[in-house]
């Protein structure tokens, strides 16, 4: 999982220094929060669960790529999970993710002190730890372990947002849905796949033009 991060960092670095005439390059700092939830069956029944709510907080590149068309790497941390009813208890779980989305963005409406913006994207993620709970008993998660949980969690983030710009200086914010694409759980009778709806607002600084 490392080295899949490692290698999209890589991807990303050189994206950048590979544009040295690229027209407009911003980076920004955004906080929020993440309703999430699982997509939970076991032995192909689906299981009641209901959503958490966690906050996500990280760093923004937008980079031009004409017209537009802009590239927006991300690194967040995100928190992920849900409460899942096992028997006649409610389990919660509350992983905490670093998640590095890369969307595109398109602009639909955008001018001098105002824009309106799609975008969408796949996304990489890395458990870092979590905890469940369970009647009144808190264990920290497993990973790895043959009833536990994959760190990997790749998934796809889908969204738009409205931007106001204040000079070199722009306020956003943005509502987007991530869903999961990878089974991140190491039971083969059971598929465990994260959801969620994610709110954020930023602030985002002029690098390189308008």
């Amino acid at each position: 999982m490392t080295s899949v991060l490692k290698s999209n960092l890589l991807i990303l670095f050189f994206s950048v220094i590979a544009f040295p005439a690229f027209a407009q390059l911003s980076f920004g700092i955004k906080g929020g929060t993440n309703i999430a939830e699982f997509s939970f069956k076991d032995n192909g029944t689906n299981i009641n669960q209901e959503s958490i709510n966690g906050f996500t907080f990280g760093a923004v590149l937008e980079i031009g790529l004409g017209g537009n068309i802009f590239l927006q790497p991300e690194a967040v941390f995100i928190q992920k999970g849900s409460k899942v009813q096992v028997l006649t208890e409610d389990n919660k779980v509350n992983v905490n993710y670093l998640d590095i989305p890369v969307l595109l963005k398109m602009k639909i409406i955008n001018s001098n002190v105002f824009n309106v913006n799609l975008l969408a994207g796949p996304s990489f993620g890395l458990a870092l730890n979590g905890e469940e709970t369970m009647g009144g008993q808190t264990v920290d998660v497993n990973f790895g372990g043959e009833d536990g949980l994959k760190r990997l969690d790749l998934g796809i983030n889908a969204g738009g947002g409205i931007a106001a710009n204040l000079g070199s200086i722009g306020v956003f914010g943005d509502v987007r849905y991530l869903f999961g694409v990878s089974n991140i759980s190491e039971d083969n009778n059971r598929e465990i796949k994260n959801k969620g709806l994610n709110l954020s607002v930023g602030l985002m600084f002029k690098i390189l033009g308008r």
